[in-house]
């Protein structure tokens, strides 16, 4: 089984640094990309396909630079504003004709994300339409587009899962060792979009359904490896009743901080967290069935409970402004 290189964790280690800022010395001509290639190679840097891990080498090296402890040679172009910035510059048509019904759509389709064209797309959906705009996301990644013969009707998008939940990590029940080794294998749905104005009975649980049978080996394509659980976040005052009928399971509430938020510094809304098990072997996966010290050791699930925060569960869900 593959596990996550943790890369920033070994080069931090004083003798593999000492080697980093050995080869920035000594080879002054290498820029930052063949820098993160030369790292990836001498240490071993390869995802589940043997392709050299150079973004996440080059976010550790970056994070290094930060902390005072190297000095990269000078950025040739700014982060970000590669190929995953490119957008249309102009809106998306607005869908024609759409039906009350999901059975109503001619040509429904989900389509996964491959060429520049259809990421120029996504880009600009998620840019005008969603609240939390195109991102950037972070990690291995994976983006969806929802067509049909009335027009693009929406978007969705995976990528890495948050680096540490209380709810959830109590719930997986692995301890932070464990959680980096194996977080990889949860996957965030970071973005999810039914365009404003479509209001079609059942198109969030059809593109949803879709999805999730198709992530597993569209992730295992891209990727080499597949997911085991897939996790997302309500926001009040949506719910996530249509979650839990769709098999989402309820396991608790973010802290209101955000993912690099390490210093307790940013507040943010708390939002109710939702997993879904693609593997219903992943605690088998996980390695929790097994003897430790002579012992079997048995996994029991924490009892989650929903806070009076406000979450109506009563009512339907609308993941970031969708609608179902």
């Amino acid at each position: 089984m593959w596990e996550q290189s943790q890369i920033k964790r070994t080069l931090s280690a004083p003798a593999n640094l000492a080697r980093v800022q050995a080869l920035i010395r000594e080879a002054p001509e290498l820029h930052r990309t063949a820098l993160a290639d030369q790292i990836c190679t001498t240490w071993g840097f390869f995802d589940a396909r043997g392709r050299p891990q150079r973004a996440g080498c080059l976010k550790a090296l970056r994070a290094l630079e930060r902390a005072g402890r190297i000095t990269l040679p000078p950025a040739c172009s700014s982060p970000g504003r590669g190929g995953q910035g490119r957008r249309l510059g102009v809106a998306v048509p607005a869908p024609q004709g759409v039906g009350r019904e999901v059975t109503e759509l001619e040509g429904l389709a989900l389509v996964r994300v491959d060429t520049a064209e259809h990421r120029a797309l996504w880009n600009e959906l998620m840019a005008r339409e969603h609240p939390r705009g195109m991102g950037p996301l972070v990690g291995a990644q994976l983006r969806y587009l929802v067509g049909s013969a009335q027009g693009w009707l929406g978007a969705l998008g995976f990528a890495a899962s948050a680096l540490q939940l209380a709810a959830r990590d109590a719930w997986i029940g692995w301890d932070p060792a464990l959680r980096e080794r194996h977080r990889h294998r949860v996957v965030g749905l970071n973005r999810f979009l039914l365009r404003p104005g479509v209001s079609c009975r059942n198109l969030a649980s059809w593109t949803l359904g879709r999805a999730l049978r198709r992530l597993g080996a569209d992730f295992e394509a891209c990727h080499g490896y597949r997911p085991w659980l897939v996790e997302t976040f309500i926001e009040p005052p949506h719910t996530g009743v249509s979650l839990r009928a769709s098999n989402w399971r309820f396991v608790g509430e973010t802290g209101g901080r955000g993912r690099q938020d390490r210093g307790h510094a940013a507040a943010e809304t708390r939002k109710a967290i939702y997993l879904y098990e693609l593997e219903p072997d992943w605690r088998a996966r996980l390695g929790w069935v097994r003897h430790r010290h002579g012992a079997t050791h048995r996994w029991n699930p924490p009892r989650v409970w929903m806070r009076s925060s406000g979450l109506n569960t009563s009512s339907g869900v609308r993941p970031w402004g969708t609608s179902d």
